[in-house]
C-alpha cells in the first residue's frame, strides 16, 4: 500500500504492520495498535460537533480527544469512528459501522455491517453485535453478550423530551433479532430475549422472555434442543466461544 493512499494528520501513532486502505482519513491524537487493518474510505478520530461549529473548521482550532484502536483489529471499509473512543484488542467490524464519541469497548468485540453505536456507552469484552444493531446512548453492555441483527437499544422514554436512561445488559445475555429494549431496562445475566420482542420491564437472570410486550415464559434452563438436551445458559454448553 502506498503512503499517499490515505490522509494522516500529525500527532498520530501507528503501530507495526498496520494496513490503512485507500481514501481513509486518520485525524490527530489517534493511536492504532500493531497488526491492525483499516479498510478503504474509513475515518478514524472523526471530530465531534464542536469542530464544525467553529468559525472555520480547521484542525488547528480543535483539541482532539484520544482515539485508540487496539492491536490485531480489523475495521472494514467505510467505518466512521469518532474521537474519544477506546477499542480493545482484536476488534472486528463489518462495513459502514459508526462508533460515536465517549465510547469504550473491551477486547475481542465485534460489530456487524451498519451497526450504529451512538456514544456514551460502555461495552465489555467478547461482545458480539451483529449487523444493523443500534446501541443508544448511555447503554452498558457487560461481557459475553450476544446481540443479533436489527436490535435497538433505546434511551428516551418520552421523545423528543430527552431525559436519557440507558439500557443495561448483563453478562452472557442474548438479545434475538429485531427486538427493541425500552429505556432504562435491565436484562439479567444469562437471560434470553426472543426475536421480535418489545421489552418494557426488567428481565431477571436466566429468564426467557418474548412477545410484544415481552413476557416471562420460563427459565432458560427449561429450554431443550430437539434431542432433549439442556442448552442454556449457553456458556455451559458452547465450547470455544472466545
Amino acid at each position: 500500500m502506498k503512503k499517499e493512499a490515505y490522509l494522516k494528520y500529525d500527532d498520530v501513532l501507528i503501530g507495526q504492520n498496520v494496513t490503512i486502505g485507500h481514501g481513509s482519513i486518520i485525524y490527530p491524537n489517534v493511536e492504532i495498535g500493531d497488526d491492525t487493518v483499516i479498510g478503504p474510505y474509513s475515518t478514524i478520530g472523526e471530530p465531534s460537533y464542536s469542530f464544525y461549529t467553529q468559525d472555520s473548521a480547521i484542525v488547528e482550532k480543535h483539541e482532539f480527544k484520544k482515539t485508540t484502536i487496539g492491536p490485531h483489529s480489523v475495521i472494514r471499509s467505510h467505518a466512521i469512528i469518532y474521537e474519544d473512543v477506546t477499542i480493545g484488542e482484536g476488534f472486528q467490524s463489518g462495513h459502514r459501522i459508526t462508533i460515536r464519541e465517549h465510547s469504550w469497548l473491551g477486547k475481542k468485540c465485534s460489530a456487524g455491517t451498519l451497526t450504529d453505536i451512538q456514544g456514551i456507552v460502555s461495552i465489555g469484552n467478547y461482545v458480539r453485535m451483529h449487523s444493523n444493531v443500534h446501541i443508544g446512548q448511555h447503554a452498558t453492555i457487560e461481557d459475553y453478550v450476544w446481540i443479533y441483527p436489527y436490535v435497538v437499544l433505546t434511551n428516551d422514554l418520552h421523545p423528543p423530551v430527552y431525559h436519557p436512561r440507558g439500557v443495561k445488559i448483563k453478562e452472557y445475555a442474548v438479545i434475538s433479532a429485531s427486538s427493541v429494549i425500552l429505556p432504562g431496562i435491565v436484562i439479567g445475566k444469562n437471560a434470553l430475549v426472543g426475536a421480535h420482542s418489545v421489552v418494557t420491564k426488567d428481565v431477571d437472570d436466566e429468564m426467557l422472555v418474548f412477545g410484544s410486550p415481552a413476557k416471562v415464559r420460563c427459565s432458560v434452563r427449561d429450554i431443550r434442543d430437539e434431542n432433549g438436551n439442556q442448552i442454556y445458559p449457553w456458556k455451559d454448553h458452547l465450547k470455544d466461544y472466545r
